[in-house]
């Protein structure tokens, strides 16, 4: 996971300015905005709601300026175009992003296959329907927090711009098979996924036009997971209770998970490879 990599404590200081700005983001803590983003630390810490505090001194009371709590993207996103469904932003590899992204696809995907490019997806409206999503699994399960995964899916170049615009479509769910379920499958290693890549493109005399494949690596809400079987619809179809929110292909030791709600996840980085 990605969180315990980068899981540092922020002191907060506010002696050297009598003013400054801070946000309150989901993980409970309070952070002081920064000039230049430290990618690392928002990359996990960034907030789904923005609450702006504008503090004097430790002694007076915060002043509350309200705002949507959906409104804006995670804080390491660039300037989006209203106009457009989504962007894909392709990440310069000597940017901290990219080499983080590109760690964790290697490292934790292991996934040993040469890297072309990275693209960030912002999608507002889809990152919107994320976060209402996680805020509703939290007031169902009555807790302060839902289990997120980092988690990988490969599909062929076609499908693409209908996932980044309208996210994984449902209704053709089990396109390769249903062993866990009629969901989205997503995989815990790249490798699992690069097999339901398919090679795009054709090789020419240019050595660096080669076929590549895609993958995406998302943001899913798996949250409290049960075992997965052929004819699932929903996770808990054939259990009277309803307090799970994914399938799996192993209760111990996950490698798999099938998403019923699409809500659930949000396509957060293209990855294409060769």
């Amino acid at each position: 996971m990605w969180t315990n990599m980068w899981d540092t404590d922020e002191y907060m200081d506010t002696s050297d300015d009598p003013w400054s700005w801070y946000y309150l983001a989901d993980c409970g803590q309070w952070h002081r905005f920064e000039v230049k983003l430290k990618f690392k630390k928002y990359l996990i810490r960034d907030s789904f709601c923005l609450r702006y505090y504008f503090l004097k001194n430790e002694s007076e009371t915060a002043k509350t300026y309200s705002c949507s709590c959906f409104s804006s993207g995670p804080v390491f996103w660039e300037m989006t175009n209203p106009s457009c469904p989504y962007q894909l932003i392709p990440l310069n590899e000597s940017t901290a992003e990219y080499l983080t992204v590109a760690n964790y696809v290697k490292k934790d995907g292991l996934l040993d296959k040469p890297i072309v490019s990275i693209c960030r997806i912002q999608n507002q409206d889809l990152w919107e329907f994320y976060c209402r999503k996680k805020k509703q699994l939290m007031r169902i399960h009555g807790v302060t927090d839902i289990q997120e995964r980092r988690l990988f899916h490969g599909t062929k170049n076609s499908n693409v711009d209908s996932i980044c615009k309208y996210n994984f479509d449902i209704r053709v769910a089990g396109y390769h098979g249903h062993v866990y379920g009629k969901g989205i499958y997503f995989a815990v290693h790249a490798t699992f996924a690069d097999k339901y890549s398919a090679l795009y493109g054709t090789k020419t005399v240019d050595a660096q036009d080669v076929p590549t494949r895609i993958m995406f690596l998302a943001r899913v809400l798996v949250g409290k997971s049960t075992m997965g079987q052929r004819d699932l619809n929903k996770p808990d179809q054939v259990a009277e209770d309803h307090s799970h929110d994914s399938c799996v292909d192993d209760i111990k030791c996950p490698k798999m998970y099938v998403i019923f709600d699409s809500n659930q996840i949000y396509p957060e980085y293209l990855i294409r490879y060769r």
